[in-house]
């Protein structure tokens, strides 16, 4: 069936991709593989970015928002006939082996839970790219930025406790990607522990036993979030909890896909971290 559909493509092919596939090289099919390519590529090499590279959780939204759209179907992804595809998840299992039988190159984006996984991810698809130079650049300021937070916390007696929480009541256990930016933020995950997957509702029982020294909150500023009467998040111990503790609030453009730019939600967990563990300063600028 696939044969057919390409044999019929055929046809309208010349006329639908020659304006641009000429000029543009690079495609993404999910969101997280569409930062890549906006961070990478040069505009002109950008044959279509996913219809979700325009969206609020799209670090790199505004670059995309006069770029073509594509669906992560073969039949418009042969149609553009790129030189290379990235993806992480779009277009389902098997894509990758699909568009890799039809000849058209195709590099996907591992799934990482670390900081050194996002490293990886970056030089590897920037290689793939022949944007490797621009890749190190970004490893490099994200390295720099890092080490500079690093000296925030030189001295510190002890690393304090943080709840990551989410407009669900949702929160995030060891082998997750946000368990391990809190960790390289200086805070201790109190979650890290608990639950019996990775990411699963707050115990309120634990958090009444042992109150986080502040909160870390993810996808509070999404337009798109619906909740129900019934999200956890609504009982009034956590909202409470909230309300008295220190809160970095993380945009989802930060946190929505394990990257480099990451580092944003690093250095803002980092400075609430950094007014718990450091002497407060007097009016008049002395220690107290």
């Amino acid at each position: 069936m696939m044969k057919a559909i390409v044999a019929a493509m055929g046809v309208c092919a010349g006329s639908l991709a020659s304006g641009i596939a000429h000029a543009a090289t690079f495609a993404s099919l999910d969101f997280c593989a569409d930062q890549y390519v906006l961070a990478l590529a040069d505009r002109e090499e950008i044959a279509g970015v996913s219809p979700h590279a325009d969206t609020e959780f799209s670090y790199f939204a505004e670059i995309a928002k006069d770029l073509p759209k594509i669906r992560p179907t073969a039949e418009e992804i042969l149609l553009l006939s790129p030189d290379l595809v990235i993806r992480q998840w779009g277009g389902g299992y098997g894509a990758g082996d699909l568009l890799q039988r039809f000849g058209v190159p195709t590099i996907e984006i591992t799934f990482g839970v670390t900081f050194e996984d996002a490293r990886a991810n970056l030089l590897r698809i920037g290689t793939a790219m022949g944007k490797a130079d621009r890749a190190r650049l970004l490893v490099e300021r994200m390295d720099r930025r890092y080490d500079a937070m690093k000296e925030t916390m030189r001295g510190a007696a002890s690393r304090p406790t943080a709840l990551y929480i989410t407009p669900s009541g949702t929160t995030s256990g060891k082998g997750t990607f946000i368990h391990d930016v809190m960790r390289e933020a200086g805070v201790e995950n109190i979650s890290g522990d608990l639950g019996s997957s990775p990411w699963h509702p707050v115990n309120l029982e634990a958090l009444a036993l042992h109150p986080p020294d502040m909160i870390v909150a993810g996808f509070y500023d999404l337009r798109s979030r619906r909740l129900d009467n019934w999200s956890l998040s609504r009982h009034q111990f956590l909202q409470r909890t909230m309300a008295e503790k220190p809160v970095a609030y993380i945009p989802s453009r930060q946190i929505a896909c394990a990257a480099w730019f990451v580092i944003d939600a690093v250095e803002e967990i980092a400075s609430i971290r950094h007014q718990l563990v450091s002497p407060r300063a007097s009016v008049n600028g002395d220690e107290e």
